[in-house]
């Protein structure tokens, strides 16, 4: 009989470790179909960094193509001149490739119609990452897939890296790995291209070129080469990460995670396993405990699943079935690098991903939370958001499953755990949930992102999650952006307002005495009587329950309402 698989936590007596937390066999994330990447909008809320990132979304849809662009606008550079010129660069380029793919599939639809073929509808996503937005330093990678007819379509990739200076430029290779940046990136290629030659092509490779796309993560430069460029299409774009000398100056974080690759196949399992080696902590003793852990977590699991596959393969020969290769997989992302950008805190996600017969197999999710001080420590949740901490995160969490309930399993989230998994990035806690916790399989390891206020661990800092008005109480909404949102009607009508709504406008109409407001769904303008319109981080939108959600701040900043905040809950009034 087969012995369901069992991962193994290690703990250290008497030691670490940085806010150590499991999602045990959480479902690995769905797979993108071959035909379109994943769109991602990505919002990246300024934490240190005082730049945001925001997308610009344009979907069309025609019988003869299909386009879904995310593409990113940038705000708050200091050189707003630089920023400018880069937002149009960015945005002239995506709408360029649409309007070529609008013409292209429309004369190939006419075409087909005169020929009498079948005509596939062409398909343009376009959409980004934001890799690194801290320490002065911002870098963005864009994809842009382009489906014409064949077998597939083919993605491009364009990354954007610059500095953010009163000046700001552009960031090349050269700054970053010396005059001699050819030969020291080439050599690593080369390298790593020799560990498994099968995956590209047989000519060998001949450098990188002048305008090498390259990106900036976690303090590593990632060399990013085109499908079919030196590898086959099954290959995809390779990357390569080759890390960025300390004196280059990029990062003030003297934190850096390599690789200890572990790989054996054998008839009974196949192991790959990438087992993070972290260097640069503050606490030399500390970081020496940490990867011992590290290494002998991930040699454990190894070992346990080398254990089941031989008693498996056993059992299927004696009994006559078939027995399938048992396998194991670690990975890891660094989620936060540390250095005063990121204050001082170190996050990394660890994934271990097993395999042991059946339809398919499940993946533990670990993460390890680090405050990289002289005595380095374990950051827990109630660092962030203070000892009340659940009664911060629980309602964000309740109300985002409200929002698509039919992804989750009906009344299973109960609460986080006293232990609940997480992981610290630009600025937000990412509460991880592990596979059928709270939803099915095919939701995989659900997450919820909550922004962190108040800068350094331990202030116990967090965003208010309820307003009150004239004794009444109204949940807050943490928004995709980061922003406190509240619904509109109740909280004015609290105030004194009578509120209008102009469906065909989708506009609401708030008045009281001589004042005026007046709000419209999807923009990020406010104002009251005829002053002008203010920006507030996020345009206002109708929930799934149908209510008009605004910025809490729409209630002081634009009505001028007074406040006091405490436990959570802020409190306005009007005069």
């Amino acid at each position: 009989m087969k012995t369901p698989f069992k991962l193994l936590s290690l703990s250290i007596a008497g030691c670490l470790l940085a806010s150590y937390s499991s999602s045990v066999l959480a479902a690995p994330a769905a797979a993108v179909p071959v035909s379109a990447p994943a769109v991602v909008s990505a919002s990246v809320p300024a934490n240190a960094s005082h730049i945001q990132v925001k997308p610009n979304a344009t979907q069309e849809h025609t019988s003869e193509y299909t386009a879904d662009l995310s593409v990113p606008v940038i705000e708050g550079m200091k050189d707003t001149a630089y920023q400018t010129k880069l937002n149009n660069d960015i945005s002239a380029s995506a709408l360029k490739e649409l309007e070529d793919l609008k013409a292209k599939a429309h004369e190939d639809a006419a075409n087909s119609k005169q020929s009498g073929y079948e005509f596939h509808p062409y398909e343009l996503y376009v959409s980004y990452e934001v890799k690194t937005n801290s320490s002065g330093v911002l870098s963005i990678k864009m994809s842009t897939y382009v489906f014409t007819g064949g077998a597939h379509g083919l993605t491009r990739i364009d990354t954007y890296n610059v500095s953010d200076r009163s000046q700001a430029d552009a960031i090349e290779l050269k700054a970053l790995f010396g005059d001699q940046y050819k030969s020291i990136i080439n050599e690593r290629i080369q390298a790593d291209i020799a560990k498994d030659p099968d995956k590209y092509f047989s000519e060998p490779f001949k450098g990188i070129a002048d305008d090498q796309t390259f990106y900036i993560e976690n303090g590593e430069a990632v060399i990013v080469f085109s499908q079919y460029e030196i590898a086959p299409y099954a290959s995809g774009s390779p990357e390569f990460r080759i890390a960025i000398p300390a004196e280059a100056g990029l990062t003030d974080s003297l934190i850096r995670v390599t690789s200890k690759k572990v790989q054996q196949e054998t008839d009974e399992y196949t192991a790959d396993l990438s087992i993070p080696v972290i260097s640069g902590l503050k606490d030399k003793q500390y970081e020496a405990k940490f990867n011992d852990m590290l290494e002998q977590t991930a040699m454990k699991d190894l070992d346990s699943i080398a254990s089941q596959a031989k008693e498996g393969a056993a059992d299927a020969k004696q009994n006559g079935y078939e027995f399938r290769p048992y396998d194991i997989t670690v990975t890891y992302e660094i989620k936060s690098d540390g250095g005063s950008a990121n204050n001082d805190r170190f996050s990394l996600k660890l994934s271990t991903y097993v395999y042991t017969g059946g339809a398919h197999g499940g993946t533990r999710i670990d993460t390890y939370n680090v405050s990289d001080k002289e005595t380095a420590s374990s950051i827990g949740l109630n660092d962030l958001f203070g000892d009340k901490y659940q009664d911060v995160i629980n309602p964000i969490i309740q109300a985002e499953i409200a929002k698509a309930p039919e992804n989750y399993f009906a009344d299973a989230f109960k609460g986080i755990t006293d232990t609940q998994t997480f992981y610290i990035e630009n600025g937000e806690a990412v509460i991880v949930f592990g596979q059928y916790e709270i939803a099915p399989y095919a939701a995989g390891a659900p997450e919820f992102r909550i922004a962190v206020h108040g800068g350094q661990p331990g202030t116990g800092s967090a965003k208010p999650t309820k307003a009150a008005a004239n004794g009444q109480e109204f949940a807050l909404v943490t928004g995709s952006d980061g922003v406190a949102m509240a619904p509109l009607r109740g909280i004015a009508e609290a105030l004194g307002y009578t509120v209008t709504w102009y469906d065909q406008y989708q506009r609401a109409e708030l008045i009281r005495g001589n004042q005026l407001a007046v709000i419209t769904v999807g923009e990020d303008k406010y104002a009251a009587d005829k002053a002008d319109p203010a920006a507030l981080g996020a345009a206002p939108y109708i929930s799934q329950e149908g209510s008009l959600l605004v910025p809490a701040s729409f209630f002081t900043e634009i009505l001028k309402a007074s406040s006091t905040e405490e436990n959570g809950t802020i409190t306005l009034s009007l005069q």
